[in-house]
C-alpha cells in the first residue's frame, strides 16, 4: 500500500497533465483550421464502391470540417438532398474530380453551385464531381446514376489529368482501410476521425509517402503530361465520348466537356494549349459540346485564381462558371433568356468579391 501511495498521485498527475495538453492541442488545431491535407479530408467522405469501374466513391450522410466543411448528403454528393425536379427548371448534373466537388471551398463557391449562380433560379445545377476520379468513372457514376439524377444536361469539368489510370489518394486510401482489419488499426482510425490534432500530425508524416504510393508523380510546370502517344490519347478519349454519348443520347439529355487549365504556370506561356485542342476535337467527333476555360482564365495572373497547381480559388470557380454558361448557354439551353449575369465581361471580376481560401 505505502508503494502504492507513492506512485499513485505523481501518475494520475501525469495522466493528467498529458491529457490536458492534448486537449489544448486539440482546441488550438480547431481554432487554427489546422490544414488535415486530402487524405485526411477523404477519410471522412471517401468509401470503397462495390462498381469495380468505380473503384471508391462518397460516403452518403458523411461529414467533415476542414479549412471549409464537406458534407455528403443522402444520394451520396455534394450539396442539398436531391429532390424532384420543379416544373419549368433546369436540372443541370456537373461531373468531375476534385475541381468540380470543390477541394478547399465552400459548398456555394464551388464550380457547380456557381454555375448556377450565374444562369440564374431557373436552373438547378447538382455537383457530383468526387475527388480522384478520372474520365472514365466519371462517365460511369453518369451511366449509375442518370435514371435518378434525370438531369436534362451533364457537364463534365475536365482537368487534364483525366486521362490517368485508377491512381490517386482517394483510391490509395479506400485500398489501405480495406486491409485494416485489426483492432488498433481500427482504434487508430477513429481516432483520426475524431480529432484535428491527430490527423494534423498524421497528414504531416504520412502526405509524402501517399502521394508517392497512390498518384503518378507529374510536373504541372513544364514537359508532357503524358508519355502516350497522341494517337493512343485520341483512342482513349473517343472511347471515353463514345461512352458518355451513348448514356444521354437515347435519353435526350445534352452533354458537354468544360476543359479547366492548369493553373500551374503564366497563361501567356501555357503549355497544354495542343492537348485541350486535342481533347475538345474529340468531344466533337463524339456529338459532344466543349469550351475551353482557358481563354477567360488568361484575364488573370495564374496565382489569383488558384488554391494550388489544379484546384481553383472562389474566384476561379466563378471564373469557370462564368466562361462555362457564357461559351454553352444557346446550345444547353435552348429558348431560354440569357441571364443578365452573363452581361458582365468573365475578366471583370475581382479578387475581393471572394472569400480567401487556403489549401495545403
Amino acid at each position: 500500500m505505502s508503494f502504492l501511495r507513492r506512485v499513485a498521485p505523481p501518475a494520475l498527475l501525469s495522466v493528467g497533465s498529458i491529457l490536458f495538453v492534448l486537449l489544448v492541442a486539440e482546441a488550438a488545431a480547431r481554432a487554427a483550421s489546422v490544414s488535415v491535407g486530402t487524405v485526411q479530408i477523404n477519410r471522412a467522405v471517401v468509401r470503397a464502391s462495390a462498381d469495380p469501374k468505380l473503384g471508391f466513391e462518397l460516403r452518403p450522410n458523411s461529414f467533415v470540417a476542414a479549412e471549409v466543411d464537406y458534407r455528403i448528403n443522402g444520394d451520396g454528393f455534394r450539396g442539398p438532398a436531391l429532390r424532384p425536379k420543379a416544373p419549368g427548371v433546369k436540372r443541370i448534373a456537373v461531373f468531375g474530380d476534385s475541381i468540380a466537388f470543390g477541394y478547399w471551398v465552400a459548398e456555394g463557391d464551388a464550380f457547380p453551385a456557381q454555375l448556377g449562380t450565374v444562369l440564374g433560379p431557373r436552373v438547378e445545377t447538382l455537383n457530383l464531381g468526387v475527388p480522384g476520379y478520372n474520365l472514365d468513372q466519371e462517365v460511369e457514376n453518369l451511366r449509375k446514376r442518370v435514371d435518378s439524377l434525370r438531369p436534362d444536361v451533364a457537364i463534365f469539368g475536365f482537368c487534364l489529368n483525366d486521362l490517368e489510370g485508377l491512381l490517386s489518394f482517394e483510391y490509395g486510401l479506400t485500398q489501405a482501410r480495406r486491409e485494416a482489419r485489426s483492432g488498433p488499426r481500427r482504434a487508430l482510425e477513429s481516432l483520426l476521425s475524431f480529432s484535428r490534432f491527430a490527423a494534423w500530425i498524421e497528414y504531416r508524416l504520412t502526405e509524402r509517402d501517399a502521394r508517392a504510393s497512390f498518384a503518378r508523380a507529374r510536373n504541372p510546370f513544364g514537359g508532357e503530361l503524358y508519355e502516350a502517344t497522341p494517337e493512343t490519347l485520341d483512342a482513349h478519349l473517343d472511347a471515353s465520348f463514345s461512352a458518355l454519348a451513348g448514356v444521354v443520347k437515347p435519353r435526350g439529355i445534352t452533354a458537354a466537356i468544360a476543359i479547366f487549365p492548369i493553373l500551374g504556370n503564366k497563361f501567356e506561356n501555357y503549355p497544354y494549349l495542343d492537348l485541350h485542342a486535342r481533347i475538345a476535337r474529340a468531344a466533337g467527333r463524339a456529338g459532344v459540346l466543349s469550351v475551353d476555360l482557358l481563354p477567360c482564365f488568361s484575364s488573370y495572373a495564374f496565382r489569383e485564381v488558384r488554391v494550388d497547381v489544379v484546384h481553383p480559388n472562389p474566384l476561379g470557380h466563378r471564373i469557370a462558371a462564368h466562361a462555362a454558361a457564357d461559351g454553352l448557354f444557346a446550345a444547353l439551353l435552348p429558348g431560354e433568356t440569357r441571364p443578365g449575369a452573363l452581361d458582365r465581361l468573365c475578366s471583370s471580376y475581382r479578387a475581393g468579391e471572394f472569400a480567401a481560401v487556403k489549401g495545403y
